[in-house]
């Protein structure tokens, strides 16, 4: 009898530092009844894969969890593939990072499951072909992406019936194509959709192969699946229909089908991602453009025939189109140098147990959600950066203890790989980036014994779909979250306002007199200025722990220069600035210094501001307004146990508001707090040759 092999694979993943409550309902939701049906069916044949971060969670929460799936694939129909362990994306990590996390992953499934893994979930299927000779060499035999990878090269829907083999420098492995009609499908459309669509590919020889593998959540935790997919039983009814049709249709696991099947041919995969990730990736012209081309000919039912040649953004755009989630990256890739530049054979023995922590807050830096922003929230999600800022910063506090670096340390290089040198200046407890070459801003204010990054905000972007929110509605979803347009509230439309400059330290506003705070705050002004992100000359003295910028530019039109000195003390920055009109004409304007606090909370209890030592009538963090006649302003943060005190004499304003986007996550439009603006402003007025100078102090104090 004519028959066809169904692979059906479920990748299970929660990203570092989600929210226990959020993990614990998906498990509720989804893990566990999803694992609870599987059991009555012995016959289908499953692949799982949990990502480390979920496993950690599970081990901790429920281990009874794993107990039963480990019980499952004792009996046979379960496979359990492996993958980098934190879930990164393998393409922009070391190599050496990319073996060590998959051979993680290899030992802890062999001790867990009793399972020898062969294969490897390829975190969101981003694709470069350089990563098949990492990956064969850490052990695997084969992976899966999506078809659109196969289609891209020429290849036919009806071709795509196996694993085909593809090589670097010498070092072959095995790639299964996903099938986009089923991820559509299931479990969104009746079963029997799926039971047709296998029909095609029935053969005399049983050598056809398709694949359904993709998010687990999607069975219980997006939007109206949970109703779907267990309360009213598609999941059940989709099993009993793979067993009735059992005569003819043939769940297997990769590892079944691999080992008893030849690879289907040789091939060469472009550099990819699934289709949705090359709109995703794309600036917000360029995708919105992208995205009318691909509805376009969709319109024309011809969506199918032409995506194959269609070629947005690949994943590396994301490091581009977002310049925080570069930084993070691009830090984290400094610190794996240090890590693997350590000799261990030196280390001695009491550090040897901290070099190993240190590994591992650097391996869970590497989680992918919070460096892209597609259909969920990822980089939009402050405590998803939080965490991974988190690890990076125990991870290089344990560097720095190993490697003893001094109490005041200085560091040049171009670590975010713009082509223009940071400094990087430890001093105590604080550690501090400044771009000479971008306004001499502050990039990063982090405080080390919190692992907490002051300055972990988002500036607010331009996507493709805020030309959607207006459409958005409150309705319940129905079907994909691919084709769901909601808002968790109304009047989203009124926070779509965007960002000139990065929402970072020491941002040097020249701002015309006839710009309303509104205006400021809202970004709906010119800047009157070339030193908001110009390039500053620098000087260090370490002895003095002093750094000095400097710049000669213009403001209004004439000849200015700017000075500001950061001199470093314990728990204090002090900052003066020193303002020089070197035109030939008065100069009038009002001079702001921006600060970003980055809090994690706009409306919350324990989060809050102060003016001169008391709380404002509206404290909360996600209020704005203009102060007079206070010489200080302070961030209060009573979760993680600091205050941010900035003291300006003399200043005319205290200017302070939030930075609120607009986000898309798999529940709708969202609005998501990012940062606290506290903009010191002071009116100016000098005439040729005049100089005005003012100091500012940064106060960290512990509660």
């Amino acid at each position: 009898m004519k028959t066809v092999n169904f692979i059906f694979g479920i990748h299970n993943h929660q990203p570092v530092g989600n929210f226990d409550f959020v993990v614990e309902h998906a498990y509720r939701h989804s893990y566990l009844p999803f694992v609870e049906v599987a059991e009555d069916f012995p016959s289908i044949a499953l692949t799982f894969h949990f990502s480390g971060c979920l496993l950690e969670w599970l081990e901790k929460y429920h281990p009874e969890y794993l107990d039963r799936v480990a019980r499952m694939v004792k009996r046979g129909n379960v496979e359990i593939i492996s993958g980098g362990f934190f879930e990164p994306v393998l393409a922009v990590i070391p190599d050496v990072d990319k073996v060590g996390q998959i051979k993680m992953m290899n030992d802890y499934i062999r001790q867990r499951f009793g399972y020898e893994p062969k294969g490897l979930w390829l975190t969101e299927r981003v694709w470069e072909p350089s990563l098949a000779k990492p990956i064969a060499e850490a052990g695997i035999k084969y992976i899966t992406v999506d078809d659109y990878h196969f289609l891209g090269t020429g290849k036919m829907e009806k071709d795509l019936t196996g694993h085909f083999i593809t090589e670097e420098q010498g070092y072959g492995l095995s790639i299964f194509p996903i099938s986009q009609k089923l991820r559509y499908a299931i479990p969104f459309k009746d079963p029997q959709e799926t039971i047709d669509h296998l029909r095609q590919y029935v053969t005399d020889d049983a050598n056809n192969a398709i694949v359904m593998a993709d998010d687990g959540e999607k069975f219980g935790v997006w939007p109206g699946t949970y109703e779907t997919v267990f309360e009213q039983g598609w999941l059940r009814g989709f099993m009993k229909t793979l067993e009735e049709n059992s005569d003819w249709l043939k769940t297997q696991t990769f590892a079944d089908y691999y080992s008893g099947h030849s690879p289907k041919g040789r091939i060469y995969l472009p550099t990819a991602s699934y289709f949705e990730m090359s709109e995703w990736s794309l600036p917000w012209e360029a995708g919105e453009k992208f995205s009318d081309l691909v509805k376009e000919f969709d319109n024309q039912e011809r969506g199918d025939e032409v995506k194959p040649f269609i070629k947005g953004g690949i994943w590396r755009n994301f490091l581009f189109k977002y310049d925080e989630a570069n930084w993070i990256q691009k830090k984290m890739q400094h610190l794996s140098d240090r890590y693997h530049g350590i000799d261990s054979e030196k280390v001695v023995s009491a550090d040897k147990k901290d070099l190993q922590n240190a590994r591992d807050h650097l391996w869970r830096s590497m989680c992918n959600c919070a460096y892209w922003h597609g259909i969920f929230g990822g980089l939009y999600l402050p405590h998803l950066r939080h965490a991974l800022y988190g690890e990076l910063l125990k991870c290089e506090q344990i560097l720095n203890k190993i490697e003893k670096r001094s109490a005041f340390h200085v560091a040049e290089l171009d670590i975010d790989v713009d082509g223009d040198k940071e400094l990087l200046i430890t001093s105590d407890n604080i550690l501090t980036v400044f771009a000479p070459h971008r306004g001499a801003m502050m990039t990063e204010l982090s405080l080390l014994d919190k692992s907490y990054n002051v300055l972990n905000s988002l500036k607010r972007y331009r996507e493709a779909y805020h030309r959607k929110v207006l459409k958005a509605g409150s309705d319940s979803a129905n079907g994909s979250i691919h084709d769901n347009v909601m808002a968790k509230e109304e009047g989203l439309e009124n926070y779509l306002k965007y960002d000139q400059y990065p929402r970072k330290n020491l941002l040097d506003h020249i701002i015309n007199p006839t710009v309303t705070f509104d205006q400021f705050r809202n970004g709906e002004y010119y800047e009157d200025s070339d030193f908001i992100q110009g390039l500053y000359n620098c000087s260090v003295d370490k002895k003095q722990k002093t750094i000095r910028f400097s710049r000669d530019g213009w403001a209004n039109w004439q000849k200015f220069r700017i000075e500001k000195t950061i001199i470093y003390e314990k728990s204090v920055l002090k900052i003066h600035y020193r303002l020089n009109n070197t035109g030939e004409k008065e100069n009038s304007f009002r001079f702001g210094t921006e600060f970003n606090f980055a809090m994690l909370g706009g409306n919350t209890p324990d989060r809050y501001y102060m003016a001169d030592g008391k709380k404002l009538e509206n404290p909360a963090l996600n209020s704005h307004g203009i102060l007079t006649d206070i010489s200080s302003m302070s961030v209060v943060n009573e979760w993680d146990k600091f205050r941010l005190i900035l003291k300006a004499k003399g200043t005319d304003e205290f200017w302070y508001f939030p930075v609120e986007t607009v986000s898309l996550s798999e529940a709708g439009f969202e609005r998501v707090y990012q940062s606290s603006v506290i903009v010191p402003t002071i009116n100016v007025s000098l005439k040729p040759g005049e100089i005005r100078e003012f100091d500012l102090n940064l106060i960290v104090e512990n509660l």
